[in-house]
């Protein structure tokens, strides 16, 4: 099975550190589920300061980046506008990271 992956950064507004790090450790049970059924196998964050690393895994392409999103995402992207740099939708800015190395198990992982 073919592996898609994506990393990305992100930056939280200046105080919102904890806020955003709590928020994180109570993630919706819904917005787990919707995850877990839109193909998504890993989903990682770590933050250093205001900068959120993203890294995520799919057993299919991620969806374009103008795709609308489900009512749970956009909810749960209302609630971080006010921790996090959002464009003029609310959609958190997200800064595209390119591949340059990966160590895999299989030769399909892309």
């Amino acid at each position: 099975m073919t592996t898609y992956r994506k990393a990305w950064t992100m930056r939280l507004r200046k105080g919102a550190e904890l806020d955003y790090d709590a928020a994180h450790a109570a993630v919706w049970p819904e917005l787990l589920s919707q995850m877990r059924t839109s193909g998504i196998r890993r989903f990682f964050l770590f933050r250093s300061g205001q900068t959120i690393f993203a890294f995520q895994e799919r057993d299919h392409p991620f969806p374009a980046v103008d795709t609308a999103p489900s009512d749970t995402t956009a909810r749960w992207w209302a609630r971080m506008a006010e921790l996090m740099e959002t464009d003029p939708s609310g959609r958190p800015i997200h800064y595209p990271l390119n591949e340059v190395f990966a160590l895999t198990e299989t030769e399909t992982d892309i």
